[in-house]
């Protein structure tokens, strides 16, 4: 038996709350390119999270959007 936190879908859920969390409190002080790779990172982390049956059989994993910023 799994104690707390310790499936790959738990860990992976805390990850994505926390990346993003931190996501926004980068991109309100102006952080912007540390923002991008949080939210980069929040995005992997919630890819393990959803997965959606396809028609077909196969497995999509959910679309995640994410922001590009140019300096």
């Amino acid at each position: 038996m799994e104690g707390p936190m310790e499936s790959k879908i738990q860990v992976a859920a805390y990850t994505a709350t926390l990346t993003r969390e931190l996501y926004r409190m980068c991109r309100k002080a102006g952080l912007n390119d540390l923002a991008y790779l949080l939210e980069v990172a929040a995005a992997e982390a919630s890819k393990d999270r959803v997965v959606r049956p396809v028609t077909n059989g196969a497995t999509h994993g959910a679309v995640h959007q994410l922001s590009a910023y140019t300096a």
